[in-house]
């Protein structure tokens, strides 16, 4: 009884245990996604997504409203262009077993090193032979949310 109540605190007082390894592949991916974008290296794009993959960009419109951009990786890819930079930080994941994974984080957006906008980017994944693959992005695109969401960041 005593070992089992010993194992138990023990359990207790242990520090959170680090992501799962599907978790830390997720991240991965979309962190190899940013790196090809910053590269720019369109074939490494084409790597990490799944082919007719629709990236949407949500952001204010200027009578109050909603914008919404839509593209296919395949034109995103056309239009990659030297000077893009994009950073999250604090992705949290949601797994369904090795099927499909959700990456959700703040991130900043800068173009030529000078900050554009901030917002909330959302990657829903699948596992393609065996590889975690990018099948659509979903980001908020918010020009006064830097201050906001740039505090949250942990330096």
């Amino acid at each position: 009884m005593q070992r089992l109540l010993f194992a138990a605190a023990l359990a207790l007082a242990a520090p959170a245990s680090a992501a799962a390894p599907e978790e830390t592949a997720a991240i991965a991916t979309v962190q190899r996604f940013f790196d090809a974008m910053a590269a720019p290296d369109g074939a490494a794009v084409a790597a990490v997504t799944i082919p007719g993959g629709v990236f949407t960009s949500i952001r204010p419109a200027p009578n109050g409203g909603t914008k919404i951009g839509r593209v296919t990786v395949e034109d995103f890819i056309r239009n990659l262009r030297p000077g893009l930079h994009e950073a999250m930080w604090s992705p949290k994941v949601v797994l369904r077993g090795t099927l499909m994974a959700t990456v959700t984080a703040p991130y900043e957006f800068k173009l030529d090193g000078k900050s554009l906008h901030c917002g909330i980017d959302v990657f829903d994944l699948a596992k393609v032979d065996g590889r975690w693959k990018i099948a659509a992005a979903t980001w908020t695109a918010e020009a006064d949310a830097c201050p906001e969401l740039t505090a949250t960041r942990q330096r």
